[in-house]
């Protein structure tokens, strides 16, 4: 079975004579959510404009390994004025979200048709100051966060702090010592209430 990571109406605008079509991205930053395309001029995408970057803009290729293993994607954008790449360079974007979108438009270059095509979130940024003050921002999807060892414990303790009040996990301890009778009609004994 052959798996195509496109809608149909993706593949219906694709295979036509002429195609207009972008890279749209979403990134999420400390101030606040980027919204760029690959175009020039504005894009309206459910209810977002995205701004075009033109040649400034470009995404590496990705390779799709049909399994579980985390992949990566590279954003660049260059040819910043020096003063934006600086204030750029201080947001903090790492472990935010961002999204990947590939955008067929009519001719009149209103969008039709916009496929998710890679998310994840940001893993790592770079820098290259000079001619291009170029930036890098490295998006690794949810496989990569799948290797990273989960810091909570399944405790009463560990899960005051995120849900203050919630009481879920307040008999693990003592359902570890609790004896269990299968097929048995043993009571075992009552819960320490605390």
């Amino acid at each position: 079975m052959l798996y195509s990571p496109f809608s149909d109406s993706m593949v219906d605008y694709l295979s036509r004579d002429r195609v207009t079509a972008v890279i749209a991205a979403q990134v999420q930053f400390e101030s606040g959510t980027a919204y760029v395309h690959s175009g020039t001029g504005t894009l309206v995408l459910g209810g977002y404009v995205y701004y075009g970057v033109g040649a400034l803009g470009a995404v590496d290729d990705v390779q799709e390994s049909g399994t579980t293993s985390p992949t990566q994607l590279k954003l660049t954008l260059s040819g910043l004025d020096l003063s934006l790449f600086a204030k750029t360079l201080n947001e903090r974007c790492v472990g935010r979200e961002a999204q990947i979108y590939l955008v067929a438009m009519d001719d009149s270059g209103v969008a039709r048709v916009a496929d998710l095509i890679f998310k994840g979130k940001v893993s790592s940024t770079g820098a290259t100051a000079g001619e291009t003050n170029a930036l890098q921002y490295t998006v690794s999807n949810v496989f990569e966060d799948w290797q990273r060892p989960f810091p909570d414990r399944y405790t009463d303790e560990s899960h005051q702090p995120v849900q203050p009040g919630d009481r879920l996990f307040r008999y693990v301890a003592q359902m570890a010592e609790r004896p269990i009778y299968w097929g048995s009609k043993k009571d075992a004994p009552g819960f320490t209430y605390s």
